[in-house]
Formats: structure tokens, C-alpha cells, sequence
């Protein structure tokens, strides 16, 4: 009697509701495209077949992670990213194995009028770290118009910030996966639309590897790693941290963003001590350099490399800085070692004028402009002397550059 009376409830019982994620899964569209080109056509119920029961759609690929926008790709090296016609004036540009350009490109089909790049040397043919894509302001999409679009491809922003500026309303909106970070820059006047000003899309940090996870430096807040490598010297555990103040999009931005002139830097070389009775292993500094803030000289770190400079099979450090004029010249440059777990400089050399550095094994060149000019060029060679165990000055020699001929 029980058991007949439990199936009379269960039939009368109304049908279970579907999880939410099932029914959205069910209502999604069955295909999407990438952010930046048009979507395929089609919907998202299933066709009727003979006038039946309709047959279930095909589920939606999973999203795409932010890294492309129209006709701009960050998970390709800058070598393949000069290659593109639409950046062939930018050629020079891009030439440096590191560093950041502004590039103007033909507006069509992304309406992307501008690309501010940044890129690293961490990987063959260069890494791109980040890409600022600058919408022409005459043709500019409204926001409501790209969020729908980059939706559809990236999911829901992870991000929705809105703050006011006297007369304009800024908008933020941001995705992100576990590699990558784009984030939409949106304007409007207060009783006006909101149009999208750019696209930036940012390489994330990786994280690091197990045997620096104990490595924590903490020169300022919000520093970023730039580089991290693990060396060995007389078989111990050393490491090299480079970091920076700047996101990888404001190193886009480059010296127009407002970032640039407060940027500070980190460089350090670390030691892994082993654990003893009284402390487990852990890292500790042998070297630091702290540039920007109360830094009097203002100078960046714009480059810090290992390699084997003199020639006797160990790593050593290399260290250039720039001034605040500088460009992409030097005005420091330091190259360290170590031996017998002590640190050792094998040169240092400061108050250089827009110098340009050439490291060749056994050997550093250092060209100086004699003047604003650049009329003529002082030479200066490093020889790297086993006796003295350092590099030391072996030829300065001026250089007169001709003018070029008159046409």
C-alpha cells in the first residue's frame, strides 16, 4: 500500500528544473567568433526534423582566451608580428631585440588606428608582452556595442570599473585567463555614450618555477618580474631578479603614458643558503640596486642579461642603465660574477653619455657621441686581464664620422 501510494506522488510530482549551467549551456549559440571579426550565422535551438522532436544543438566551444583582437595576436613572437604588412613602416622600430614602439596602421577592418608594443628577448624571435591597440577616434565602437561582441568570445569581464573625471565617465572592463589579460579603455561625456578608446591585451606573469618559489623580493609594492634565472656558481644555487614597476601595458604606453617618468626598477642577485639546525634553506641577497623614486639620478634599468663575458666557463651578470634622456642608450653599465661565494665586480662604469655597450667573449666595447652632434665617437675596449681578474681599458680611440653627401 505504501509503495503505491509513493508512486502516485511521484507521477503527480512537477518535472525537475535543469541546473542552470545545462540550461545556459543549451541557450548558448552554437558557434562563436573570434573578438574583432563578425560572428558565423546560425542559432542556438536544434533543427526539427520531419516535424519531430527537435534535435538537441551542438554545444558551444569553450571560450576564447583574451589574447587577439582583430588583426593583432599576443601569443606570437615580434619577429612574426613585424612580418604583417600593416606594420612595415614600423620595420626600425621593432628592430631591438627588447624594448616598446607606437606604430601608426590602416585603419580597416578592426578600426584599430594605432599599436603600442612592448616586447622582451625571454624567448627566440622575441616575446610580446603586451599590445595597446588605439581605436580611430572618428570610427571608435560604442562600449555597449565591443562588450557584447568581446562577451561572446571572452565570457563575462572578470572586471566593471567606472569612475568620473569633472565632465567624462571612464570605463574598465577586463578578462583574464591564467596567461593572458585584456582590458577595454572606454570615454564618454556624462550625458553621452561611451566609446571604446583601446583594447590591451597583457602577457601575465608565469609563475615560478619550484626551485624559486622560496625567492620573494620585495623592493616596492607592486613590482613585477621581469626576469628570474637560476645560475650556479662553484655548485651553488644562485639567482638573477630583474623587476619593474610598470604593468607590461604601460611599458606599451611607453614615455607618453604617465606611468613612465615615476616607473622604478629592481635588480638582484640572490644566493641559496642551505638549511641548518636552527633555519630551514632559504634565499638571501647578495646584491641590490633600487632605481627611480629617491633615486637623485633618475636612471632605469633598461636591460639585464647572463652570460659568460670573460671566457672562464661561469655565468656572469650584465647590468645597463639609462638615464631619463637616454632613449635606448646607456649611461651605467655594471658586469658582476661571483667566486668563492663572494661577489666580484669586473667592471662598472658610470656618468656615460648616450653610450652604446657590445658585449663579444673576453671583451666590452663602449661607443660615446663627443658631443649632441654625433660629429665624432670615443671608443673605449675592455679587455678582460686573468691576472687582475676584472675587465680593464686596453684602446680608446676618437672615431670622426663624415657628413653624409649632399644630394
Amino acid at each position: 500500500m505504501i509503495a503505491a501510494f509513493a508512486t502516485l506522488l511521484a507521477l503527480q510530482a512537477p518535472p525537475a528544473r535543469a541546473p542552470r549551467a545545462q540550461q545556459s549551456a543549451q541557450s548558448a549559440p552554437a558557434q562563436s567568433a573570434p573578438p574583432g571579426r563578425a560572428a558565423p550565422p546560425g542559432g542556438g535551438a536544434g533543427a526539427r526534423v520531419n516535424g519531430g522532436m527537435p534535435v538537441p544543438a551542438l554545444q558551444a566551444p569553450p571560450a576564447l582566451g583574451p589574447r587577439r583582437f582583430g588583426r593583432f595576436e599576443l601569443d606570437q613572437s615580434k619577429e612574426q608580428l613585424a612580418r604583417l604588412p600593416d606594420l612595415k613602416e614600423c620595420a626600425d622600430a621593432l628592430a631591438p631585440a627588447s624594448g616598446h614602439a607606437d606604430c601608426a596602421v590602416p585603419r580597416d577592418p578592426d578600426r584599430i588606428a594605432r599599436v603600442q608594443i612592448a616586447w622582451e628577448d625571454a624567448k627566440p624571435g622575441g616575446e610580446i608582452v603586451a599590445l595597446r591597440l588605439l581605436f580611430d577616434p572618428q570610427v571608435a565602437p560604442a562600449l555597449t556595442d565591443l562588450e557584447w561582441q568581446l562577451t561572446r568570445g571572452w565570457g563575462a569581464p572578470v572586471l566593471e570599473q567606472l569612475r568620473r573625471e569633472k565632465d567624462q565617465k571612464l570605463f574598465t572592463l577586463q578578462w583574464e585567463d591564467s596567461e593572458h589579460r585584456a582590458t577595454v579603455e572606454a570615454q564618454g561625456a556624462l550625458a553621452q555614450p561611451s566609446r571604446a578608446i583601446a583594447v590591451v591585451l597583457e602577457r601575465r606573469p608565469a609563475p615560478l618555477p619550484a626551485e624559486l618559489a622560496g625567492l620573494h623580493p620585495r623592493p616596492f609594492p607592486g613590482v613585477r618580474l621581469k626576469l628570474v634565472r637560476r645560475l650556479e656558481w662553484d655548485g651553488q644555487a644562485h639567482a638573477v631578479v630583474w623587476g619593474t614597476s610598470l604593468t607590461p601595458g604601460q611599458e606599451a604606453f611607453g614615455e607618453a603614458g604617465p606611468a613612465w617618468a615615476t616607473q622604478r626598477g629592481y635588480v638582484g642577485l640572490w644566493k641559496l643558503e642551505p638549511a641548518t639546525a636552527q633555519r630551514p634553506r632559504r634565499w638571501r641577497a647578495l646584491w641590490e640596486r633600487v632605481t627611480g623614486d629617491e633615486d637623485e639620478e633618475n636612471e632605469r634599468i633598461s636591460r639585464v642579461d647572463t652570460r659568460d663575458v670573460t671566457g672562464d666557463g661561469s655565468p656572469d651578470v650584465e647590468v645597463e642603465l639609462s638615464c631619463e634622456t637616454c632613449g635606448r642608450t646607456a649611461s651605467e653599465v655594471v658586469v658582476k660574477t661571483v667566486r668563492a661565494g663572494k661577489l666580484v665586480d669586473l667592471l662598472n662604469k658610470r656618468d656615460l653619455f648616450r653610450a652604446q655597450v657590445d658585449f663579444e667573449p673576453g671583451r666590452v666595447r663602449i661607443r660615446e657621441p663627443d658631443g649632441d652632434e654625433d660629429s665624432s665617437l670615443t671608443v673605449s675596449t675592455y679587455s678582460y686581464d686573468r691576472g687582475k681578474g676584472a675587465f680593464v681599458l686596453a684602446r680608446e680611440e676618437r672615431i670622426s664620422r663624415s657628413p653624409p653627401p649632399d644630394r
